[in-house]
């Protein structure tokens, strides 16, 4: 009933155009049906004056874009510029009155992208489409009885289809995708109600499924199972809720056991934590900002169930690590990190809450700097002072007037080399000390006058002192000179009176 009411309406629309029945030759009709002035309908009827041809200006702008042809009285073709752009894009066929097969063209090549072919009642049969524009159908639809049942799709232009899905009832049952051309389903997935309901993947390409996720009713991911190491055993299992994360299990190291436990609000990880040692306590917790940066890392590094180590980040870089290496509750150790690099560390060593020993990492030339202050006066009773990890210099300042009473030089092999000291003077370092390779004073010179110039040499060996030489001209040049024996007895004293370099007077002592 429904094509025969087409069919007398479309016979209505013509009937005015029919030419009188005394003519014998070709007539073209033309009609203006609106009385706009402008004719848009342009029928060609045949000597017995039946309909070959119309012509049908659909929204009256001049130009003819539907066209109608006919044979025996019936329609057998339409022909259809859709986009009003003066070419074809749209043509359908009909048999005995009853459309069979449609046709969408290009509007830029006019090559057929889309053929629908209709079975006795006009029912959708058979959809092929060619969505890249390349001149091969990729997609194909399928119908039983006017509703979907099965569709294919090629998406690399083999000629070989790599997606195919079932439909029930319109409605998609079920989708599988060989995405490596193998011939094997490496995304399988099944749909309840038109939506998500079960997916397997193969994500490497193996042959094996090692992805499995559970779709909730509304076609959101609700959990997924994923063996990410491909050894046939799942090692990480995710969690959601509308579609958005809420949690993550997994086994981090592959040793079998999920020890890290992922937590998310609103979609974003706000916490994680590791049980290192299986006995079900968090051993590792890190939290995160809104912006999924760490921000606070708390450690039991001993696995004795009490958090004893804390880090702590600014936009996301680690910008302090806290210990309490004593077990005992209390900090005793700070490290400082700026753009991630370590540069300040202070420790309590006795547990007094106050930190007297400071290391500096950016103290240039120096790798490393250390500092004690054991009163907490803020002037340091000892600086050493680094380079790869060897001590080079050592100053003690034991009246805390902020200068240092000693210093002491070593080698790149950490011996001792020389020595500089307060003697006798309380404002500088007037005695500087020389070590051999055993780090036995061999030499020592000394500023008695407080000039800044050396005026006494003293000479060693074996430990014991040698020799001793004065300058008391301060000429720069010994003119006095003391002998010692192995008891450190003086035995022999010269005198140069005219400072030429020459003793004047020897006196041997008893």
């Amino acid at each position: 009933m429904r094509h025969l009411f087409s069919f007398l309406v479309m016979l209505a629309m013509v009937a005015p155009l029919l030419p009188e029945p005394s003519l014998a030759r070709e007539e073209i009709v033309k009609r203006d049906t609106n009385d706009d002035g402008k004719i848009d309908q342009i029928a060609l009827f045949d000597r017995r004056g039946k309909l070959i041809r119309l012509k049908i200006d659909s929204n009256t702008d001049g130009i003819m874009d539907r066209c109608q042809y006919y044979e025996k009285g019936q329609i057998i073709r339409i022909e259809m510029d859709t986009d009003h752009d003066r070419r074809i894009d749209c043509r359908d066929y009909f048999e005995a009155g009853k459309r069979t097969r449609h046709e969408r063209l290009s509007s830029d090549t006019s090559q057929v992208v889309q053929v629908i072919q209709f079975d006795s009642q006009e029912r959708p049969l058979k959809i092929q489409k060619d969505t890249t524009g390349d001149g091969l159908f990729d997609s194909i639809y399928h119908f039983k009885e006017g509703m979907l049942s099965s569709s294919t799709r090629d998406t690399d232009a083999d000629g070989k289809p790599n997606i195919r899905q079932t439909y029930r009832d319109d409605k998609l049952l079920q989708r599988r995708v060989d995405n490596d051309r193998d011939g094997h389903y490496d995304i399988i997935t099944v749909f309840r109600h038109g939506r998500p309901h079960y997916q397997e993947r193969d994500s490497n390409l193996d042959g094996e499924k090692d992805v499995f996720i559970h779709f909730d009713a509304d076609g959101h991911a609700e959990s997924m199972e994923e063996d990410t190491r491909h050894t046939g055993r799942i090692d990480r299992i995710s969690t959601f809720h509308a579609g958005l994360p809420v949690r993550v299990i997994y086994d981090a190291d592959g040793d079998g056991f999920k020890e890290t436990v992922t937590l998310f609000e609103e979609g974003r990880a706000c916490r994680q934590t590791e049980d290192l040692n299986r006995d079900g306590r968090p051993d590792i917790t890190i939290y995160f900002n809104a912006g999924e940066e760490k921000e606070r890392v708390e450690m039991d590094t001993d696995l004795n169930g009490r958090i004893d180590t804390w880090e702590y980040y600014k936009d996301g870089l680690l910008a302090r690590v806290e210990k309490d290496d004593e077990g005992n509750g209390k900090i005793g150790l700070k490290i400082f990190y700026r753009n991630e690099k370590k540069y300040r560390l202070v420790r309590d060593e006795d547990n007094d809450g106050r930190f007297e020993i400071t290391q500096w990492f950016d103290r240039s030339p120096w790798s490393m700097v250390m500092e004690v202050d054991a009163d907490g006066d803020k002037n340091p009773e000892g600086r050493c002072y680094y380079k790869k990890n060897v001590l080079r210099l050592r100053e003690i300042d034991e009246d805390g007037d902020g200068n240092p009473d000693l210093r002491e030089h070593f080698d790149a092999e950490g011996k001792l080399v020389k020595s500089q000291e307060k003697h006798e003077a309380v404002d500088h370092l007037d005695i500087t000390w020389f070590y051999n390779q055993a780090e036995e004073a061999i030499r020592a010179e000394e500023d008695h006058s407080g000039d800044g110039r050396v005026d006494t040499w003293y000479h060693y060996h074996n430990g014991s002192l040698t020799t001793v030489e004065v300058d008391t001209n301060a000429d720069r040049k010994p003119d006095l000179w003391e002998e010692y024996d192995e008891s450190e007895a003086i035995v022999k004293r010269s005198i140069d009176l005219n400072f030429d370099g020459r003793p004047d007077i020897v006196e041997d002592i008893e």
